[in-house]
């Protein structure tokens, strides 16, 4: 829990406490070591051939590096940070889960549903203040450079330092209040609808005044991941709730209008248009495929963390590429990067395939959480900026991650009351 709380508060320590001092930016890295070599010293390790497949790519990644070191003269510290930033925090996919019984399950995201709210009123404020106000500060300090929103604005990134953190923590944040909606009233984390319907408003709001095609595509995700669960489970109960957030989506939509109403034009324009409907599918296409023929064809590559900014921070600019998978394969070279990219798109769909398979489960333990979360959380599996800002995103993306997958660990955890099936297939 501490490292998870530096991740959400990292970039309000390098912002507006301490600007300027790159170090804060590997601040959870401390917690989790401890807690890696705690979970060594005790045997806390759950994952079976999860963990096995993470450690046999870090030894080849090692590997690759060493090579790159030898033979191409790449930089030792350029090295150790690329190796860093792409394995570092793989163990969270296979150490978390076990910290995550049914309690703490509940615990982690209570805590985390409260965080919705004050991070929606910041960002509101961050969308509606001059680019120059004190709460638009960068790591850099006075800088404000968020990509701007018209003149004077600037695009919300709430407790995060950059925007694709906080696109990103926006899928999650609707992911989870869409959980709370599909759950019964008697195992919601919060008991009272009130504030079940704040952290929704909170949520919507957070989405709309980003300014983020990426944040409000995680969100949109994240609600079609809802609607998917009701249609698998053919639940009549999940149909009536999931049709309360539906009556909700207008009232939603105006509050997030009147929270920030440029950021809300800004966002609508982005999507609408011919050119930016082509230029985001051309950057879709770039993301997916563009890997197979834009890449330099280099058996060994330009070297891991050569692309990474925090490894070469002189650059200016993004290094090799801006797109995850091309920057990967002209790192790693042409086999070990094209291998990495398709095992990280396979990791995404066996998770989307994990969440179905949570929602079935017996004696109450589904998780109508999983399914939200995981739509939102495949794409940066897949494509996302998972090894070039690994200690933010990756690490959020990791735990909720290790979340979904603690109800298949803790599947026959006894109840503390009566056991609510979600599915009915789950009852033959």
């Amino acid at each position: 829990m501490v490292a998870w709380i530096c991740v959400i508060m990292n970039g309000a320590l390098r912002k507006w406490v301490l600007p300027g001092v790159a170090a804060v930016y590997l601040i959870q890295d401390l917690p989790l070591l401890a807690a890696y070599i705690y979970a060594l010293w005790k045997g806390l390790i759950w994952g079976g051939k999860l963990a096995w497949i993470c450690v046999i790519g870090s030894s080849v990644l090692a590997l690759q590096s060493m090579l790159q070191v030898i033979l191409i003269d790449l930089r030792p510290r350029t090295a150790i940070i690329g190796l860093h930033h792409y394995i570092f925090y793989l163990p969270i996919l296979f150490i978390a889960p076990v910290c995550y019984n049914l309690k703490h399950r509940q615990q982690f995201i209570r805590w985390n549903m409260l965080l919705i709210v004050p991070m929606s009123l910041i960002a509101a404020l961050q969308s509606r203040a001059p680019a120059g106000a004190w709460i638009n500060r960068t790591s850099a300090g006075e800088d404000t450079g968020l990509g701007g929103i018209g003149a004077d604005r600037v695009r919300a990134t709430g407790t995060f330092n950059f925007t694709v953190a906080y696109a990103v923590w926006c899928g999650f944040a609707v992911g989870l209040v869409l959980g709370e909606w599909l759950c019964p009233p008697g195992r919601r984390c919060f008991k009272s609808k009130a504030m079940l319907l704040i952290c929704t408003m909170g949520a919507a709001v957070a989405t709309l005044v980003s300014g983020s095609r990426a944040g409000v595509l995680l969100a949109a995700l994240a609600f079609l991941g809802g609607f998917a669960a009701v249609i698998v489970t053919r639940n009549i109960k999940l149909i009536v709730r999931f049709s309360a957030v539906l009556v909700l989506l207008p009232i939603l939509i105006v509050i997030g209008y009147w929270s920030a109403p440029d950021s809300f034009n800004a966002v609508l324009s982005r999507f609408s248009g011919e050119e930016n409907q082509a230029s985001m599918l051309v950057r879709i296409d770039h993301m997916v495929t563009a890997f197979t023929w834009a890449s330099h064809y280099s058996i060994l590559g330009a070297g891991i963390g050569f692309g990474i900014p925090a490894a070469n921070p002189g650059a200016v600019g993004f290094n090799l590429s801006e797109v995850e998978s091309i920057r990967i394969v002209e790192e790693l070279g042409t086999f070990v990067g094209t291998v990495v990219v398709l095992v990280r798109y396979g990791a995404g769909l066996l998770l989307l395939a994990a969440c179905f398979r949570i929602l079935k489960l017996p004696r109450g333990h589904s998780l109508p959480h999983a399914v939200p979360l995981g739509f939102a959380v495949f794409p940066t599996v897949m494509i996302g900026g998972l090894t070039a800002s690994a200690p933010v995103v990756a690490t959020q993306a990791f735990f909720w991650i290790a979340l979904v997958l603690s109800a298949l660990l803790f599947r026959n955890e006894p109840l503390e009351a009566g056991a609510f099936q979600l599915s009915k297939r789950g009852k033959r």
